[in-house]
């Protein structure tokens, strides 16, 4: 837990390096996961162990300049943990929550009409999952891919694609002899409203 303060300050000095125009969002994101635990013997039915998915709320506040942006994005998510494999797929939502913070570069690689803006965006994130009540601290890597439009003077809208890496999510305890560990990754879009302050 240590790690999140230095994390936190980190982004922060990425995000704010000077007074200027800001804008303040919310984002409304669903994802899959993959990935973390595979059964390597093939003698489960469900072969696969990892976070179930679902829906993520998201605060974020960035800055964009002309071709640039910067970005701190706090999500929280009910993932679960599922169980997955040969068409078996059961989720437990009654165990691992999610605190994801992201710090997130962007640039602005095109545009649709006159005013709507194509950027691409990379960071790494903090994800702190909460497995039966023990935290699960990971650092990955998010990219996306996010269309923005003005809906008002203030407000922008923007859908994201978006992909996740980040080592397992299981400490080798959690998993039987014949499950190893894998990569966790993701794949999601999300819906974003912001405003500009």
């Amino acid at each position: 837990m240590r790690a999140l303060p230095t994390f936190v300050v980190l982004s922060s000095v990425a995000v704010f390096p000077a007074a200027a125009q800001w804008h303040l969002g919310l984002e409304l994101a669903t994802s899959t996961y993959h990935g973390s635990a595979h059964d390597t013997s093939n003698s489960h039915v469900a072969s696969e162990g990892r976070p179930g998915g679902g829906p993520a709320l998201g605060l974020l506040i960035g800055k964009n300049w002309r071709r640039v942006g910067v970005a701190l994005r706090i999500a929280y998510a009910n993932p679960g943990f599922a169980v997955a494999g040969q068409g078996v797929n059961v989720t437990d939502k009654t165990t691992g929550r999610l605190l994801e913070v992201a710090s997130l570069l962007s640039t602005r690689v095109g545009g649709i009409g006159p005013s709507g803006a194509i950027r691409l965006e990379l960071g790494p994130a903090l994800h702190l999952w909460d497995f039966s009540g023990e935290i699960r601290q990971r650092f990955g890597a998010i990219g996306a891919a996010a269309y923005e439009w003005p809906v008002s003077t203030r407000f922008t809208g923007a859908v994201r694609l978006e992909g996740m890496l980040s080592p397992s999510w299981f400490d080798a305890t959690d998993v039987p002899p014949e499950f190893e560990r894998r990569v966790t990754w993701r794949y999601g879009v999300g819906l974003g409203l912001s405003y500009r302050l």
